[in-house]
């Protein structure tokens, strides 16, 4: 998964640079989210391990906050982090079993953007992440375990431009990530929703 994902970022560098310097467009056209932005996200999370939907955790609210400056003509840098807090309380074995996890994504990104349309900014890229998660288990006993997971992302998203500051948009999103190994278990997942930033 590492080697994948690795490879992929090359790739979408690579791709996007060359793009970026090939294209011969008007200035206003090079910078279609301006030379940086930020944007609040509030998505949907679905987590695909079948470990985690026994538990009735495999889905929650997400909330991130995500950075980008531009590098290249239609080329950003940027990051974004994350929180999501799935719990649940269900019965297994005649035990009442309470889980709590904290999931906290830290990311690397490369995106590509351009103007599909006037006022449409399309943008697709892939990064890195470092991802934090720390779980806690209680019933008959309790357990609790935290760890950093090692990641990797691939996303897309669709934004409308208001004005010359404002923009607002969907977005959808994959990410990869290593096993917590007490729960030989990954936090693997798809996000899905909407978002609103500004633009410098």
């Amino acid at each position: 998964m590492k080697r994948l994902c690795l490879f992929s970022l090359i790739f979408i560098f690579v791709f996007a640079s060359t793009i970026a310097y090939a294209e011969e467009k008007p200035a206003s056209e090079k910078a279609p989210l301006g030379i940086g932005n930020l944007s609040l996200k509030m998505d949907y999370i679905s987590f695909s391990d079948d470990n985690l939907e026994d538990l009735g955790i495999d889905d929650a609210f997400y909330v991130g906050l995500e950075g980008y400056a531009k590098i290249y003509p239609n080329l950003y840098l940027g990051g974004e982090v994350g929180y999501a807090n799935p719990d649940s309380n269900i019965e297994i074995d005649g035990d009442d079993v309470r889980t709590d996890v904290t999931f906290i994504p830290v990311e690397l990104n490369l995106k590509y953007a351009v103007q599909a349309y006037p006022n449409f900014v399309v943008g697709f890229g892939a990064g890195v992440s470092y991802n934090y998660v720390e779980t806690e288990i209680s019933g008959n006993g309790r357990d609790e375990e935290d760890d950093w997971l090692f990641g990797g992302q691939f996303f897309a998203d669709l934004n409308y431009t208001i004005g010359t500051n404002l923009f607002l948009g969907v977005d959808a999103k994959y990410q990869l990530t290593d096993d917590l190994e007490h729960w030989d278990t990954n936090f693997s997942n798809w996000r899905i929703g909407g978002h609103i930033g500004i633009r410098f």
